[in-house]
């Protein structure tokens, strides 16, 4: 019996990983559309803010991720004070034609689970 629970243990844990991969990414482009740009530790403040849990370990190889499929474009900046550069991020024109869909597509799935919970 407790190894059945491990292995359910595991199967939630990665369908969670999918889960939230995929709702970070979509979070990171309605962050960019609404700040016009952004670096990874404010990133992570908006995200706590939010009250969604995100750690640099996740945040940087998504931003990373999200910057190879073309969704997001970047520059680095080097504060006037002299603080360390900063990466900037922002969305391609790619990313600002995959927001919307992305937004639908979750609107839609939402909508459809909602339904399905009010089932008699």
């Amino acid at each position: 019996m407790q190894y059945y629970c491990r292995m359910k243990d595991e199967t939630f844990t990665k369908w969670l990983s999918q889960l939230r991969k995929g709702y970070l990414e979509l979070c990171v482009l309605l962050i960019l559309k609404k700040r016009h740009s952004s670096y990874g530790f404010e990133l992570l403040q908006v995200f706590e803010k939010a009250g969604i849990e995100l750690n640099e370990g996740t945040l940087y190889p998504l931003l990373n991720r999200m910057y190879k499929n073309g969704w997001l474009e970047s520059r680095w900046e080097t504060p006037t004070d002299g603080g360390h550069p900063r990466r900037f991020y922002e969305l391609s024109g790619n990313g600002e034609l995959q927001l919307p869909r992305m937004m639908s597509a979750f609107s839609q799935n939402q909508k459809s689970l909602n339904n399905l919970m009010e089932l008699k």
